[in-house]
This record gives structure tokens, C-alpha cells and sequence, in this order.
């Protein structure tokens, strides 16, 4: 091979490499763009649209509701998650100061769809009968009210029956803020809890409403109420309460079981507009023993062309009253 021809090849071997390396390049080039291209999209797929919470990013944040009367099968699958970012619901047993017996009856067909639940007892309060108070216009469902009104929830409140109107018997009445009524109120409540096929545990939350300070007959009475249902031993015992109320109906209560020798304590629902949005924690309201927070009272909501008049609320878990 004359030198001519060696040099010839030597420059055809150069020119291959170069282009096998320049092709190394691409490939590269083109495996890092779309490796790039690729963590882009998983990010624009998992990241929330501006300025939307997403609640479901908390494992310690599950939103709820709660209406004062059952608004029907139909409106409860209509508003099932993720038509509307509720995933559990209060469920009202009738009560000395609830009297409507709309929930009653419903557990299973709620649990069905997938709801989970939190069961109220609205028990004896500071009032007579229904509260006089003025409730708040409408507003967007992230956005709080000023201030922590309504101190008393009107809805909530339900008037006795026509057959208890007719009889003339009081069944709300602050003249009932008693240790026997708190004894009495608490077997009614787990009765009723039991009879609606709840399980053993279940959590049974007083309803305390607002009050502007606490009369020595409240303290006798939310205090018999959860002693009665620790003693009973098939529930256990839950708390709603103000904010502007809470620490010191939280001693009270961690006196009760003191007095029983029974460790542990309730569980607490706060209620307070202030700062609340659904996509906080129930122990952002302020307390670290509080395991639901509502902040959003009496407003109108629509999905799936269903509208309801709801509170709204923020819990730990996915259905608060689960054993």
C-alpha cells in the first residue's frame, strides 16, 4: 500500500470516529433533553393550580361538613369527593336541643357512599330554646368571617316536635344544666349511638355552643356527661366547643377523667372563624389537642348542581368519629 492510500484510510478511521462521537453527543444531547422534558411534566402534573389549596397534600388535613338536617341520599352522592372536597359529614342524633331526627337512620347508607362521619349530641346549653342571632351573608368557601361570630349556630338549634309542643315538655332549657340532666343526656347518647349501629369507640361529640363565660351549671353538667359515657364503656367521649371557651372546658374535662382515674382525655372539636381556610390543620386553630376545626359558618354551597347550607370544617382524620 503505497503511503498515498495508508494516509487515504488513516482519514476515512478519523472521520468515522468523529461521526460516532458527534452521534454520542446527540444521543446525549437528546436523552438529557427529554429526561428533562420528562421531570417538567411530572412536576406540571402534580403541582396545584395557582392559588388553589389542596387539602389532600395534609395527611393531618381532611375537610368536612355539617348541616342541621339531613339533606337526602340524592344530594349526598351528588356531593361526594371529588365533585366537592368533603370527605366526611356531622351526623346529628336527635338531642335534648336538636329535636329533628332527619340523620337518624342513616349511618349505613352514608357509610355506603363513602362518608365518613362525625357524630354530634346537641346537648343542654346557656340559652333557652333557640338562640336570637344574626347570621352572616354568604361568602366564598375559603375565606373566613371577621372576628368568631356566630357565637350561637342557629340551625343547630332545632325546636321540640308538635307532639313535644303539644305535651308541654322542655327539653332545652338552661334550667336542665344539671349533673343528673349531664348523666341523664349522656345514656340518651350512647342509646342512640348504639341503636344507629355505630362500633364500639366511636367518638360522640357534646355540642357546647358559644357562651360569653362558663356558669358553674355547665361545668356540672359537660362534666357528668362524659363521666356517664366513660362509665358506660361502649363510646367515647367528644367535645365541641368554642375557641373563646375551649381551654378552660379542656381542664374540665381533664378533671373529669382525673376524678374517674381514667387516663387519656376527649376528643376536641374548636370552632372560630378566625384564620380558618380548609387547607390548614384542626391544630392551627391555636390548641394541640384540638383534632377538628370549624371556621366557616352557615354558608351555601353548590356541586353538581346540588346547593346546601353548610359549617365547614378541617379534621385529622378521615372520618372523626371512627373508633
Amino acid at each position: 500500500m503505497s503511503s498515498s492510500d495508508t494516509a487515504s484510510s488513516m482519514s476515512l478511521v478519523r472521520m468515522n470516529q468523529s461521526r460516532k462521537r458527534e452521534v454520542c453527543r446527540q444521543w446525549v444531547t437528546e436523552s438529557r433533553a427529554i429526561a428533562l422534558l420528562a421531570a417538567l411534566a411530572i412536576v406540571a402534573c402534580t403541582e396545584s393550580p395557582t392559588g388553589v389549596p389542596n387539602p389532600s397534600l395534609g395527611a393531618n388535613n381532611h375537610p368536612g361538613f355539617d348541616t342541621s338536617i339531613f339533606p337526602g341520599d340524592a344530594a349526598m352522592r351528588a356531593w361526594l369527593k371529588p365533585a366537592s372536597p368533603y370527605e366526611w359529614v356531622g351526623y346529628y342524633l336527635q338531642a335534648p336541643c336538636h329535636r329533628d331526627p332527619s340523620w337518624m337512620g342513616q349511618r349505613a347508607i352514608l357509610t355506603s357512599m363513602g362518608w365518613g362521619l362525625a357524630v354530634l349530641f346537641v346537648g343542654q346549653q346557656t340559652f333557652d330554646g333557640l338562640p336570637d342571632v344574626q347570621l352572616p351573608p354568604s361568602f366564598n368557601r375559603l375565606m373566613p368571617i371577621g372576628g368568631s361570630l356566630p357565637r350561637a349556630r342557629e340551625g343547630v338549634v332545632t325546636p321540640p316536635t308538635a307532639a313535644e309542643a303539644q305535651s308541654g315538655v322542655v327539653t332545652c332549657s338552661r334550667t336542665l344544666l344539671t349533673t343528673e340532666q349531664g348523666n341523664t343526656d349522656a345514656i340518651d347518647a350512647v342509646t342512640k349511638t348504639a341503636s344507629e349501629g355505630f362500633p364500639g369507640g366511636t367518638v360522640i361529640y357534646l355540642d357546647i355552643e358559644h357562651m360569653d363565660s362558663i356558669p358553674a351549671s355547665m361545668s356540672a353538667y359537660y362534666r357528668a356527661w362524659v363521666q356517664q359515657v366513660l362509665a358506660d364503656g361502649r363510646f367515647r367521649p367528644g367535645i365541641y366547643v368554642h375557641k373563646a371557651n375551649g381551654a378552660a372546658i379542656y381542664d374540665g374535662v381533664q378533671r373529669a377523667y382525673a376524678d374517674m382515674n381514667v387516663s387519656g382525655s376527649a376528643v376536641f372539636w374548636v370552632t372560630t372563624s378566625s384564620g380558618f381556610s380548609i387547607d390548614k390543620s384542626p391544630q392551627d386553630v391555636g390548641f394541640p389537642w384540638a383534632s377538628i376545626w370549624q371556621g366557616i359558618y352557615e354558608v351555601n354551597q353548590t356541586y353538581n348542581g346540588v346547593t346546601i347550607n353548610i359549617d365547614v370544617d378541617v379534621a385529622a382524620m378521615r372520618s372523626p368519629s371512627n373508633p
